[in-house]
């Protein structure tokens, strides 16, 4: 790997670094515990990688590809939402149950209406295991492509990119340790 490479990546190598150590901070004043706690899958190749962009038709998002290139999903992200990596991306269980989700929401009230995007302009990219939480990416295709959506039946919040998306939910387990203080000393 080049060192012009290796450059692209050591923000999300710190990015990754710096939500696991909040992610360390929470597990311990999380004294029931509720939530699990699990470390950042290994890197995603570059084959990985190729093999999910020839799958989907396009390629992914330069931050989203960055941050597969340092680590290729991660459970229980924050809380319970699961961070997709290329196996999610070429058609796990919880992308199929994922994508069910976004044609239930499509459904019941088209996504256009509410985000401004056809729901075929939109990737998931991560899911609730127990809840209806689920974020989306715009494909590259879309009027307004990178920009990061997260849904829980209705629009939450929406983030301008991958970054800014992964650094707020580092910042959302900050605030759980706040609340996880709080409580402890009630």
């Amino acid at each position: 790997m080049s060192s012009e490479a290796t450059s692209d990546l050591k923000p999300w190598q710190d990015n990754i670094a710096v939500h696991f150590i909040v992610q360390e901070e929470m597990q311990k004043h999380d004294k029931l515990p509720l939530w699990q706690y699990c470390y950042p899958e290994l890197a995603a190749t570059e084959e990985q990688i190729a093999e999910v962009e020839r799958h989907l038709g396009y390629p992914l998002d330069q931050g989203y590809r960055n941050f597969l290139r340092c680590a290729n999903g991660w459970k229980c992200f924050t809380q319970d939402i699961y961070l997709f990596g290329t196996f999610d991306l070429l058609g796990s269980d919880l992308m199929r149950t994922t994508l069910e989700m976004l044609d239930i929401m499509d459904d019941a009230f088209p996504l256009v209406d509410d985000t401004g995007f056809f729901k075929e302009e939109l990737l998931p990219i991560a899911a609730s295991t127990v809840a209806k939480d689920l974020h989306v990416i715009t494909k590259p295709t879309a009027h307004e492509p990178g920009i990061v959506i997260w849904f829980a039946g209705q629009e939450i919040e929406r983030y301008p990119n991958f970054e800014e998306y992964f650094l707020t939910m580092t910042d959302y387990n900050r605030e759980e340790i706040n609340a996880l203080k709080r409580d402890a000393c009630r």
